[in-house]
């Protein structure tokens, strides 16, 4: 299941790109249950980098916790376990949100005229640029009709290759 690249992009994206995430999950996984402090041990990272990690996927609810109070210290100390059956669940719901965001921008970029300066590379709504005079307000440039035609294509193949994984990956059944 976490070789599936929808999986691992969907992941990705929870770690907000770090990859050390994949390596708590491996480790989540041989122990079953175990302390952050396990976890950064056996990783040689940071005790904060595992907890942050931890608090991502609680958030997306991979893992649980269980919180103990330690008699001798009086402090508050957790054990952590994966609960990686709600990933699918997961996946399909951030691809769903991905989905409709992409909407959203396909939707925008339809309904709208666009200018740009080719020297700042720049881009701006029709409103934006004739309240601008139609000049760039970064160097004065005259703004060029702008053909976001690709963009339109792009927007509408990434939707249907989204919608189609949801419908035909093995692993989000």
């Amino acid at each position: 299941m976490l070789n599936d690249p929808l999986v691992q992009e969907v992941l990705f994206n929870i770690f907000e790109g770090d990859e050390k995430g994949f390596e708590v999950i491996d480790v989540l996984l041989e122990k079953g249950e175990t302390t952050e402090e396990e976890i950064a041990k056996e990783l040689g990272v940071k005790l904060n980098v595992v907890r942050k990690l931890l608090y991502k996927l609680y958030d997306a609810r991979l893992v649980d916790y269980k919180r103990w109070k330690d008699e001798d210290t009086n402090w508050y100390s957790y054990t952590w376990l994966p609960t990686l059956e709600k990933l699918p669940y997961v996946v399909k719901k951030k691809i769903n949100e991905l989905i409709k965001d992409l909407e959203k921008k396909l939707e925008f970029e339809k309904n709208n005229m666009f200018f740009f300066c080719p020297n700042c590379n720049v881009r701006f709504t029709f409103e934006e640029a004739m309240d601008y005079g139609f000049s760039c307000p970064g160097c004065g440039n005259m703004l060029q009709e702008f053909d976001n035609s690709e963009l339109i294509k792009d927007l509408e193949e990434q939707i249907k290759f989204l919608k189609e994984e949801l419908k035909n990956n093995p692993f989000l059944k």
